[in-house]
This record gives C-alpha cells, sequence and structure tokens, in this order.
C-alpha cells in the first residue's frame, strides 16, 4: 500500500511540474569519476528532474545525469517511459554513495506496478550512466565523489 502511495504522489507532482515549468535546454559539466571523464547533464529544477532520462533511445557512452536536489532526504526513482538500463548512483551531501542500482525498463507494466529505486540514506544527489558504467568505472557503496559543482 505504500508503494501505491509513493507512485500516486509521484505522478501529481510529475504532472504538476509538467504543467508549470517550461522546457530549456540543459546545462551539462564534465565530471571526472575514476579516471574517466563524463559529461552530466544538470537536473537542477522539478520539471528536468521528472523528466530525468525517459524517453531516451539511447545515451553515449561517457553521458549522463546529475540530479541536484535542494536537500539532502531519502530520493526514490523508478523507469517511468525510460527505455535503457541505467545505474543510479545515490550520493550523499559529503559526496559518499550511499547506494548504486541497475535498473532495466519494465514496458507493459503500469504505473503502479514500477520498481521504486530509493536511497537506503538521505542523499543530496544522484548520477544516472548507463548500466555497468558505475561497474567499469570500479565504484561501490561507501566511495568518495568529487563532483565539479
Amino acid at each position: 500500500m505504500q508503494k501505491i502511495g509513493y507512485l500516486i504522489i509521484i505522478l501529481v507532482i510529475g504532472f504538476l511540474i509538467y504543467l508549470k515549468f517550461p522546457r530549456k535546454a540543459a546545462k551539462t559539466i564534465n565530471q571526472r569519476i575514476n579516471g574517466q571523464n563524463i559529461t552530466l547533464e544538470i537536473a537542477d529544477n522539478i520539471y528536468l528532474q521528472a523528466k530525468g532520462l525517459s524517453g531516451r533511445t539511447q545515451l553515449c557512452s561517457h553521458c549522463g545525469m546529475l540530479f541536484i536536489f535542494n536537500n539532502e532526504s531519502i530520493q526514490s526513482f523508478w523507469m517511468k517511459d525510460t527505455l535503457i538500463s541505467l545505474d543510479m548512483i545515490f550520493i550523499n551531501k559529503s559526496g559518499q554513495i550511499t547506494d548504486i542500482y541497475t535498473a532495466a525498463p519494465e514496458p507493459g507494466k503500469g504505473d503502479l506496478e514500477l520498481t521504486i529505486y530509493q536511497s537506503s540514506l538521505p542523499a543530496k544527489y544522484v548520477i544516472e550512466l548507463n548500466a555497468g558504467i558505475s561497474a567499469k568505472l570500479g565504484l561501490k557503496k561507501g566511495d568518495h565523489l568529487d563532483l565539479n559543482l
């Protein structure tokens, strides 16, 4: 029952955001992670965070998205309308990785059936990369990232 409540809240917020915020070109930063240069699109407002990487059919091998939240809190993500498999790296305000998930698209599932990926501890940032990249970079829970903000 709690999962349904989360999904309803996410849907309502996403819809309201979609109506309120105009689409803007995403800002990017170059981030070095374990010796690899990664170009990250910045999702620092409610609209960009709700949209995320949904609808994309590909993501370059050295590209991703950095979600920057106003407050450090438990963060929840899902794969609604996401067409590519992703790694989700949850990071606290000190730069420590709290969780890493690999998520695959869930075609044919209704909104209330989609898997929720949630940080186990409060997080201020989430990085999404192509699935498997976090393992190739040797990232693991507890590692520290110096974000180029």
